[in-house]
C-alpha cells in the first residue's frame, strides 16, 4: 500500500503545480473531505482504487498550504520600489560580481557588486530577500549583521513560452522579495549563524591558501557548494562537455563522498575482529557514511539540492543497514516520498528529476546483466546507456544535449570521484594542520587546473557538439519509453521498437501559420526581441539585452522560445542598432540557432532603405537604415521594418526618435500606415510624435518596456497620444510575451498575453493599467 500511497500523493502535488491558478484553502478542505468519504464508502467496491484518494488529496492540500504560506510573504506590487531601513543578517555566502575579478577584489575597489540572501529581523518583512549591492567598497561576509536602506521590489521576472522561469526559481528558494542597497552600516550582533560563519571562515582561508584560479573556484564549488567564483565561460565548458552535474554539489558528489567513507570505514572496521562481533563491518560503514554525508551537506550549507540528495542517500543507506536493498525500487520510491514531504515544490527543480532519474536508470540497467563482467566493461556500458536513458530529461530541462558528454564522462566521472573526497579531506586537514595539508592542497590544485584546462579545450574544439532542440513533451515521453526499451535486459520483447520511439525527436512539429504571419514580442525586460514567422520562414528582429556574467535574454528567453516553437535554424536575423538592449542576446542566438543570413548593426550588410522581399505571400520592406556617416549606435540610425499580408501591416521602428520619424513621414507616409505598431524607443518622450502617430494610425500599440523601468517608459504623454488615436495599448513588461496572428483576410487577431495564457500559481498576475509613478 505504501508505494501506491506515495504515487497518489505525488500525483496530487504535480496536479497543483500544473494548475494555472490555485484554489482556495476551502477547496482543499472540501477535497480532503470528499477523499475521506470515497475511501470509506465508495472504494471498497473497487479494491484496486483503495488507498489512493486520501493520499492524492493530502498531496494537493499540503502543497497548496505550503505554497500559500510562501506567497503570503511576497512583497506586494502596490509597494514595489518602496525604500525601508532594514536590519538583519547576510544569510548566504555573498557572491562578488565576476565581471572583472582582479579589479573588483582590489583593496581600494569602489565598484564591487555583491549579490546575497538577506534575513531581516522584522517579522513583518519577507523571511528571505535577494539583495544586490552595486558600486561599493565594502567587503561582505556570510552571517554578518547590517542595517541597510533597501529599495524593495516584488519578485518579478520575464514571462515567456519555453523560457527560464525566474519567478519560479525565486519561489523555490523561498525568496519573497528582491532589493537593491541604497545605503548601509554595520551592526554588531553576537552569536547565531554558526554554520554559515564557519563556511565563510573556511572560504576565506581557501582564498588565502590558493591564488585566484580555476582550481580555487572548483574547490569552493565542490567542497562548500559556493560557485561565486565560477564564470559564465566555465559553465559553458561544463555544459558543452556534459559535466555540470559533477561540479554543482548534488547526488553524485554526496554519493561519492559517502561511498568513499563507506569503503574506508568497512575496511578499517574489518581489521578489528572484536568490533565486527559487536556490529558487522557493513552496517558500521553504513552508519559512518550517513554521518559523513551529513557533515558534507553541512559544509555545503544544506542548500535544497544538497538536502534532497542527503535524504535520498540516507534512505538508501538505511535500506543497506537493514538488509532491504534488494527491494531497490521500493527504497527509491520511499526516498522520493520523503523528499516531497519535506518540500513538495522540489518537483519544480530539474535536479530532483535528474538525480532520481539517474538512480532509477542505474537500477534498471543492472537488471538481468551477466555476472562476472569486468569492471571497466561495466563502467563503459553503464555510462553510455545512462546517457541514453537521461537524454530525454536533458532535452526537456535544458533545450539540448551534448553528444560528446557520454565519452567525456567516461574519464571525468572517475577523476571527480577521486578528487572530490580528497579535496574534502585535504581542506579539513588544512584547517587543522596547515603545514601538512597545504602541500597536498597545492598538488590537488594543480590537478584541478589540468582538469579544467582539458574540459575547456574539449569544449572549444567541439563547440558544435551541443545539439540545440526542445521537442514537445509528448515526443520526449515517447523517447523516454524508447530509451527504456533500448536499455532493457536481454530477452525483453519489442526491444527494437525503441528506435521507432526516438524518431519523433528528429522531426519536431512546426508551429508555423498556414497563411499570413505570426508576431511574438518577447518579454526581455527593458529591451527588444520580436519574432516574425510565416508558413516556411522565420525572422528575429533584435535579440534583447545581455549583461556580462548576468542575465542574457538570448540564452534565457529568445533561443528557448525559438527552439520550443520547433525551429532549429533562423532564416534572418536583423539587429536594428548596436545598443546593448537590442544586440546583447545575439551571440547566444548565433550559437544555438545559426541564422542563415544577418543584416543590420552587427553585420557587414547594413539595413538599406527600400530593400524588400516576400516569404510565403507576406511582404517585408526596410523603410530606413543608417545614412552615410551615422553611427550604428545612434537611435535614429536604426532599422525600420514593415511586414504586411494583403495590406494588413505591422511596423517595427526599433528606437528611432523624432528626427527619423519626421523624415519617414515626409518620404514614405503611405508606407507607415499599419494595424500593429511596436512603439518607437519603448514609448520614450523623444519618439511617437503626433505627426508620426497620425501617419501610422495603429489599432494596436505594443510597448516593449520593462515593468517599472528606470526610464519611466512609456511616458504618460505618449500613452495619451495613442489613446486619443483609439489604439489598444499593451506592454510586454506587464503581461509577458505578447503574441498574435495577422491573417491576410481579417487582419490582426486577438493578442495572447503569456502571463495570462501560461499562468503559474506562483506568478504575479498580469497588469492592465500603465503606471507612470517614479521608479
Amino acid at each position: 500500500m505504501l508505494p501506491r500511497a506515495i504515487l497518489a500523493y505525488s500525483a496530487g502535488v504535480l496536479l497543483l503545480v500544473a494548475l494555472p491558478h490555485w484554489p482556495s484553502a476551502l477547496w482543499a478542505l472540501a477535497l480532503l473531505a470528499a477523499a475521506a468519504l470515497l475511501e470509506a464508502l465508495v472504494w471498497p467496491r473497487w479494491p484496486a482504487l483503495r488507498g489512493l484518494a486520501l493520499p492524492f488529496a493530502l498531496g494537493l492540500g499540503y502543497a497548496l498550504w505550503r505554497g500559500d504560506a510562501l506567497l503570503a510573504q511576497r512583497w506586494p506590487l502596490a509597494r514595489h520600489g518602496e525604500e525601508l531601513v532594514v536590519s538583519g543578517r547576510v544569510a548566504s555566502l555573498p557572491e562578488l560580481s565576476r565581471e572583472a575579478p582582479q579589479r573588483l577584489r582590489a583593496k581600494d575597489a569602489g565598484e564591487r557588486v555583491w549579490r546575497f540572501s538577506f534575513a531581516p529581523e522584522d517579522p513583518a518583512l519577507p523571511a528571505r530577500i535577494r539583495v544586490s549591492w552595486y558600486r561599493t567598497d565594502q567587503w561582505l561576509r556570510g552571517g554578518e549583521c547590517w542595517r541597510f536602506s533597501l529599495r524593495l521590489k516584488t519578485p518579478l521576472g520575464s514571462a515567456n513560452p519555453h523560457g527560464f522561469d525566474y519567478e519560479g526559481w525565486l519561489f523555490r528558494q523561498g525568496i519573497a522579495a528582491t532589493a537593491t542597497v541604497r545605503s548601509a552600516e554595520r551592526c554588531e550582533v553576537a552569536g547565531g549563524y554558526w554554520v554559515l560563519r564557519a563556511r565563510q571562515a573556511l572560504l576565506d582561508r581557501l582564498q588565502a591558501w590558493l591564488p585566484e584560479s580555476p582550481a580555487r573556484a572548483l574547490t569552493a564549488a565542490l567542497v562548500l557548494g559556493y560557485d561565486g567564483e565560477l564564470r559564465a565561460a566555465d559553465w559553458d565548458a561544463f555544459r558543452l562537455t556534459g559535466t555540470s552535474h559533477l561540479v554543482a554539489i548534488s547526488g553524485f558528489n554526496l554519493a561519492i563522498v559517502a561511498g568513499f567513507a563507506w569503503w574506508l570505514l568497512r575496511w578499517s572496521w574489518s581489521l578489528v575482529p572484536a568490533l565486527c562481533l559487536r556490529l558487522p563491518a557493513q552496517k558500521a560503514a553504513s552508519l559512518g557514511a550517513a554521518l559523513v554525508a551529513a557533515g558534507y551537506a553541512l559544509l555545503a550549507g544544506f542548500e535544497p539540492p544538497v538536502l534532497r540528495a542527503l535524504l535520498m542517500l540516507w534512505v538508501l543507506l538505511a535500506a543497506l543497514f537493514l538488509d532491504r536493498l534488494a527491494a531497490s525500487w521500493r527504497v527509491l520510491l520511499i526516498a522520493w516520498g520523503l523528499v516531497l514531504l519535506h518540500d513538495p515544490f522540489a518537483v519544480l527543480s530539474p535536479g530532483l528529476w535528474l538525480s532520481f532519474g539517474a538512480v532509477a536508470a542505474i537500477f534498471w540497467l543492472s537488471l538481468g546483466r551477466p555476472p562476472g563482467e569486468p569492471v571497466w566493461k561495466q563502467a563503459l556500458r553503464l555510462q553510455l546507456l545512462l546517457s541514453l536513458a537521461l537524454a530525454p530529461m536533458t532535452l526537456f530541462f535544458f533545450q539540448g544535449t551534448a553528444w560528446i558528454a557520454p565519452f567525456v564522462n567516461l574519464l571525468a566521472v572517475p577523476v571527480f570521484a577521486l578528487l572530490t573526497p580528497l579535496l574534502v579531506l585535504v581542506l579539513l586537514l588544512c584547517a587543522v594542520w596547515p603545514w601538512t595539508g597545504l602541500p597536498l592542497l597545492t598538488v590537488l590544485a594543480w590537478a584541478l587546473n589540468a582538469v579544467h584546462a582539458s574540459l575547456v579545450a574539449l569544449a572549444q574544439s567541439h563547440a558544435e557538439s551541443w545539439i540545440a532542440a526542445s521537442p514537445p513533451p509528448a515526443a520526449l515521453a515517447l523517447a523516454l519509453l524508447g530509451a527504456l526499451l533500448l536499455t532493457s535486459p536481454r530477452g525483453l520483447p519489442l526491444k527494437a521498437l525503441g528506435l521507432l520511439c526516438l524518431l519523433p525527436l528528429l522531426f519536431p512539429p512546426q508551429n508555423a501559420p498556414k497563411s499570413g504571419y505570426d508576431l511574438a514580442v518577447l518579454d526581455v525586460g527593458q529591451g527588444l526581441a520580436v519574432v516574425v514567422r510565416t508558413a516556411g520562414h522565420s525572422l528575429l528582429f533584435d535579440a534583447g539585452p545581455a549583461y556580462e556574467e548576468g542575465f542574457d535574454a538570448g540564452e534565457s528567453v529568445v533561443a528557448p522560445y525559438l527552439l520550443g516553437e520547433g525551429l532549429r535554424r533562423l532564416d534572418l536575423l536583423i539587429v536594428s542598432h548596436s545598443d546593448l538592449d537590442h544586440r546583447g542576446g545575439v551571440p547566444a542566438v548565433r550559437r544555438l540557432l545559426k541564422p542563415r543570413r544577418e543584416i543590420g548593426a552587427l553585420s557587414v550588410e547594413p539595413c538599406r532603405a527600400g530593400e524588400h522581399w516576400q516569404w510565403d505571400g507576406v511582404d517585408f520592406e526596410l523603410l530606413h537604415g543608417p545614412r552615410p556617416g551615422e553611427s550604428a549606435s545612434d537611435n535614429d540610425a536604426g532599422c525600420v521594418l514593415r511586414v504586411s499580408a494583403n495590406g494588413h501591416a505591422t511596423l517595427l521602428p526599433a528606437d528611432i526618435e523624432r528626427g527619423t520619424e519626421a523624415a519617414l513621414v515626409r518620404a514614405v507616409p503611405e508606407r507607415l500606415r499599419a494595424e500593429v505598431l511596436l512603439a518607437p524607443h519603448h514609448g520614450s518622450k523623444t519618439s511617437s510624435t503626433p505627426d508620426f502617430v497620425h501617419a501610422v494610425e495603429p489599432r494596436l500599440v505594443i510597448f516593449p518596456a520593462g515593468f517599472r523601468n528606470p526610464y519611466r517608459h512609456p511616458r504618460p504623454e505618449v500613452l495619451r497620444r495613442y489613446a486619443e488615436q483609439g489604439a489598444e495599448l499593451r506592454m510586454s513588461g506587464h503581461e509577458g510575451a505578447l503574441r498574435l496572428h495577422v491573417d491576410p483576410e481579417t487582419g490582426a487577431g486577438p493578442v495572447q498575453a503569456w502571463r495570462e495564457a501560461g499562468a503559474r500559481g506562483w506568478w504575479a498576475p498580469p497588469l492592465r493599467e500603465f503606471d507612470s509613478a517614479p521608479r
